[in-house]
Parts: structure tokens; C-alpha cells; sequence
């Protein structure tokens, strides 16, 4: 990595790109070459301590080590300002303190306002000689195509379903449990602990039940209200509605095809998900199909997300 002035890391789950990010980091301001807890540089790194170590992130994110900018930006804390780019482009010029390099990690790059990649690029197209750039986006397609030629990309491998399950397992946590945080947050460890299971237990119960009326009755107002409970305030959210519902689609089509349920992430409600497969595979994969693409869509267009949940819902009355 010492020869690699951008790395790119991409993959599912922004915490798991963040936790690598800095093991990244780690590596390379690592003076003793023990990379263990008992490395003064590595854990000042996991700390975010290290005088060498610069984060650029969206405010929900930010913690330490960031440089100094002019926060009046109007940006939302889902976004990097512009403002924090060009500070961190003009710090990557500095001489390390400590280390022969300075590592310069941006996070969730592919939520840097537009502005900010006209500054990034800057930098990128000559790095200092003496800073090594760690980058991660979870939807590279996002960022230019200038900035992408100019960068190694390293994608992360999700962890399987089964490792995921084990893993909290051994944390204390009941197989049952262990098994419902990993079908809802299938990237990694830190989201599934995050995640708050009664919030989206209820939601999707309610995508279910309305998925079911749509599907099993035809009727215009299950698909009127299928579009209410998908559509959210902003893109994102609706986005991740769209996700949940085409997994929930998936289910169904396993839980029809699988008496045992061994396949079924939502093992909890396979005799609803069991009815719902009446509706037929093909009718079920064509819908979790479009509910994928709009999820991917979503959050790059300028679509309005209600309107958006409504045409979907109506589509699904003609399959």
C-alpha cells in the first residue's frame, strides 16, 4: 500500500469501510511493524489520535482529527463539505510529524458535495509525494470519472450470512436475535449492534402487510398505501424501503420453495411470507427486481420519493 498514493476501499456498510480505513491507515503509520495493541502508532490510530492521521467525513461521522475548516457551509451532515475537502488537500502538502507519511482518509466519499470534487481532484492528479489518500464510498458509480482513473480500488467482500450470525453469537447475543439483526443489516457486525430491531421489525411487518394486499387482492388502495409506508422524507430513506422490500420479496419466494424455512432470512414471519408466495415466483422476483433498481436509483436522481413509491406501488398491479 506504501506505493499506492488513493486507495479506493468500496463494499457494503459504512462502518466496516471506516474500521478498514483505519486498519489502512494503520498499517502504514505503523513504525515498529507489530500492528498490535501493544503499538503505540496503531492504537493512536484507532483512537484518531495520530498527529499524521487526518479524517475528512459528513458530520455524522466526524469525530477527530479533522482539520480546521469554515464550517458555515449549509451542507447537510450526510455530505462533506467542500470547505473540509480543501483543508484536507491543503494539509496533505505538510511534512509528517512522526512518520515518513502523512494519511489523508476520506469517508463516504461518494457523499462529497459536487463542488468538493473539483478540489479532491486537485490534489489527486499530483499527490504530495509524502501522503498516501484512503478513500471509501459504498456506490463508487458516484464519484467522476476523473477522480476514479487516478485511484487503486480495493472491494470488500461481505461477510457471510452464517459468519455474521456467529459473530454476535459469541458476543452473548441469542441465535434468534443474532439471526434478525443479520437479515436486516447483512454488511457487517457494527450495523447489525447498532441497529434498532422493534424500529425495523415494525417496518417491515408493515411492508409486508402491505405488500401482501397488493399482491394477494389486486386492490388499488393496498397499493395506495404499499407508496405511503415506502415513501420517507428524503431519497435516501425511501431508497432503503425500496431495499428491505425487495429482500422482503425475495423471502417470499424462498419461504415458497423451502418448508423448512432454512433459507429464509425472516424465519419470524415465514407463514406470512409463505402466503405471500401464492402470488407466484415470477410476478415476486419481477417486483424485488424493480424495487432494487429504484433503491439504486433513488438517492442519485432529483425523483420525488413519493411519487416515485406511488408509481412503483401501481406497476406492481400489472404483473
Amino acid at each position: 500500500m506504501t506505493d499506492v498514493p488513493v486507495l479506493l476501499l468500496t463494499g457494503r456498510g459504512s462502518r466496516r469501510l471506516e474500521a478498514e480505513a483505519l486498519d489502512v491507515a494503520a498499517g502504514l503509520l505503523c513504525r515498529s511493524g507489530d500492528r498490535s495493541t501493544a503499538c503505540n502508532d496503531c492504537r493512536r490510530v484507532a483512537r484518531r489520535e495520530h498527529p499524521d492521521l487526518l479524517v475528512a467525513a459528513p458530520e455524522a461521522s466526524r469525530r477527530a482529527n479533522t482539520p480546521a475548516f469554515d464550517e458555515s457551509s449549509t451542507s447537510k451532515e450526510t455530505t462533506i463539505p467542500t470547505a473540509l475537502v480543501r483543508a484536507l488537500a491543503s494539509d496533505a502538502f505538510r511534512n509528517p510529524y512522526e512518520a515518513a507519511l502523512r494519511v489523508l482518509v476520506l469517508l463516504d466519499v461518494d457523499r462529497t458535495e459536487a463542488a468538493a470534487f473539483s478540489a479532491l481532484l486537485k490534489v489527486l492528479e499530483e499527490p504530495p509525494s509524502r501522503a498516501r489518500f484512503v478513500l471509501t464510498a459504498a456506490r463508487p458509480r458516484l464519484l467522476p470519472p476523473t477522480i476514479l482513473s487516478r485511484l487503486v480500488l480495493r472491494r470488500l467482500p461481505s461477510p457471510s450470512r452464517e459468519t455474521l450470525v456467529a459473530s454476535l453469537v459469541a458476543q452473548g447475543m441469542s441465535p434468534e436475535e443474532a439471526a434478525a439483526r443479520a437479515a436486516f443489516r447483512p454488511a457487517g457486525e457494527e450495523e447489525a449492534l447498532d441497529l434498532d430491531l422493534a424500529a425495523e421489525r415494525t417496518s417491515r411487518d408493515a411492508l409486508l402487510e402491505a405488500a401482501s394486499g397488493v399482491f394477494l387482492t389486486g386492490s388499488t388502495g393496498w397499493a395506495l398505501v404499499l407508496a405511503a409506508r415506502l415513501a420517507a422524507e428524503d431519497a435516501a430513506a425511501t431508497a432503503d424501503r425500496f431495499g428491505l422490500l425487495a429482500r422482503i420479496l425475495r423471502d417470499a419466494v424462498a419461504a415458497g420453495t423451502d418448508p423448512a424455512g432454512r433459507t429464509v432470512l425472516h424465519a419470524e414471519r415465514y407463514k406470512d411470507l409463505a402466503l405471500l408466495s401464492e402470488a407466484g415466483t415470477g410476478a415476486l422476483l419481477e417486483a424485488a427486481s424493480r424495487a432494487l433498481l429504484e433503491a439504486a436509483d433513488l438517492p442519485d436522481s432529483r425523483r420525488n420519493p413519493r411519487l416515485a413509491a406511488e408509481a412503483y406501488a401501481f406497476s406492481l398491479l400489472s404483473l
